[in-house]
């Protein structure tokens, strides 16, 4: 995996963990900036027509007959936690960002949502079995150990639980010059229809040069990873965009298809 500005800078006596842990605390500190136009981005959707969408995707994956232990990991400003909060289910939101945490518990608020929230590290402090629904959001990709991650995150679902997860390759244009001129010019058309940019998204960029999802071809890679991993089944939707996103939106990301990914464990 080529070497980021980060990993140049650094003394080569630096050990992997020590790296792993620098590129989380630069996530964790960038996202702490983005929280609150993040959050403004979430809580639009959550009160437009998309919501229905979004839950239908995540709760078409599971019987809603009683009510579900859920996790939602990576929870930023707590959309999905919310709108599982909303009907009727018992929610943890697990984040590494403070701030991400107060505008989510600031946003449940606003709208009457019961969720437990918990400021978390890259390992889940959460017993194994425990959860009845897991689901994340654009969080895959930041993952420093994918392997490692995801499997943990799959341990901590109960036997016939289900974990959703929705992402999509953010930052594709990395690995090659001409996807990058692509993304310019789409950036300029958003640009010139008021779409959303984020005067400090260089610092991501920089930190995504070392982070191993760059590198991915997704969801290739989650299907063949899961399909591996013995007690769990994996099923995969592509190009979900014109479901979830209104048309500024699609505009937005019409270069990020999201993909989603639902895993069932079997035993």
């Amino acid at each position: 995996m080529p070497l980021s500005i980060l990993e140049n800078n650094i003394n080569n006596t630096v050990t992997a963990p020590d790296i792993k842990q620098m590129l989380e605390n630069g996530m964790t500190n960038y996202w702490q900036d983005r929280s609150e136009s993040y959050s403004d981005q979430n809580m639009a959707q959550l009160f437009s027509d998309k919501k229905v969408a979004w839950e239908s995707l995540i709760f078409g994956q599971v019987t809603e007959n009683r009510r579900l232990d859920i996790l939602d990991i990576g929870t930023g400003p707590g959309f999905f936690a919310i709108l599982s909060a909303l009907r009727g289910h018992n929610v943890t939101a697990a984040d590494m960002s403070p701030d991400m945490l107060e505008k989510a518990a600031e946003n449940a608020r606003l709208v009457g949502a019961d969720i437990n929230f918990k400021q978390v590290g890259r390992m889940l402090p959460f017993e194994n079995k425990s959860f009845d629904l897991i689901m994340s959001r654009d969080v895959t990709w930041t993952l420093t150990d994918p392997e490692e991650q995801l499997h943990h995150w799959a341990d901590k679902l109960k036997v016939g639980g289900t974990m959703v997860y929705f992402d999509s390759e953010w930052y594709y244009y990395l690995k090659d010059i001409k996807y990058r001129k692509e993304l310019e010019e789409n950036r300029r058309k958003v640009k010139e229809n008021g779409g959303f940019s984020y005067g400090k998204a260089k610092s991501m960029e920089n930190l995504a040069l070392s982070l191993p999802m760059t590198y991915k071809n997704r969801p290739v890679w989650d299907r063949e990873f899961w399909r591996a991993q013995n007690g769990f089944e994996c099923e995969i939707y592509e190009n979900i965009n014109q479901y979830v996103y209104n048309e500024k939106e699609q505009m937005q990301y019409e270069l990020f298809p999201e993909f989603f990914a639902v895993i069932r464990r079997t035993h």
